[in-house]
This record gives structure tokens, C-alpha cells and sequence, in this order.
């Protein structure tokens, strides 16, 4: 079984904490990166149907998302960000949830 979270979360570590530095500087990034490590979610990909994404291989972070009933996708992917809500799921990038995190503090 190919454990979804696995590639985007090394995605998020290893190229997102540069671009996170650089575009909200005043959040904290590791912790952000710790939540999303402790409250990732093992799932099975859910069949999406028709392709969704201009990419390929941004159908299974969608059928991730989906399997997981997640509320959002975090990505810096345009494909993927142009879909906007998938099957309801908002895609945004992560730069704006850590702001959304920490106006929720």
C-alpha cells in the first residue's frame, strides 16, 4: 500500500520551509510541520473518477484528500491550486494557513 501523507509531507519539509520563510516570515514553520506530522492520517487513495488536475500526478493528493475527508490541500502546485475545491476540498497554499493558524491562536 503507498502511504499517501508520505510525499507531500517530505514535499512540505524539505521545499516548503524555504518558501514559507520567504513569504511569511514571522511564522513558525517547524511547528506548523510538527502538527501536520502528528495529525497526518494513513489512508487508501479514494477512486476520484474523471481526472481533475492538468497533472498527472497531482490526482493523488486529491484522492488522498478525499480518502481523508480532508478540509484542504496545502500546495505551492498551480495546477493543483487552480482547481480551487475539488470535491469541496479547498486548495490553498501553505503560506496562508499558517496565517489562518495563527489567527486562530
Amino acid at each position: 500500500m503507498w502511504r499517501s501523507h508520505e510525499t507531500p509531507l517530505q514535499e512540505y519539509e524539505l521545499s516548503g520551509l524555504t518558501v514559507l520563510r520567504k513569504e511569511s516570515p514571522p511564522a513558525n514553520p517547524a511547528g506548523a510541520l510538527t502538527w501536520v506530522r502528528a495529525k497526518a492520517l494513513w489512508v487508501e487513495l479514494a477512486p476520484v473518477g474523471k481526472r481533475r488536475s492538468r497533472d498527472l500526478e497531482d490526482e493523488r493528493f486529491i484522492a488522498a484528500a478525499l480518502a481523508a475527508r480532508a478540509k484542504a490541500i496545502l500546495s505551492y502546485d498551480g495546477d493543483l491550486l487552480s482547481l480551487e475545491k475539488p470535491f469541496g476540498i479547498s486548495v490553498t497554499r501553505p503560506s496562508a494557513f499558517l496565517v489562518w493558524m495563527e489567527a486562530r491562536e
